[in-house]
């Protein structure tokens, strides 16, 4: 294969790695608030 797949290979598995991270965050921010507001009913 040329270099410039390998290239490519590399930044999407990066992307996709970023991308992973950020929805990871938004749902423990999420699961967090719901604690939050669940404690905040009680």
């Amino acid at each position: 294969m040329e270099w410039y797949w390998w290239v490519l290979i590399g930044v999407g598995v990066v992307v996709i790695g970023i991308l992973k991270m950020k929805v990871w965050r938004m749902l423990q921010s999420r699961k967090n608030n719901k604690m939050i507001d669940d404690e905040d009913m009680d």
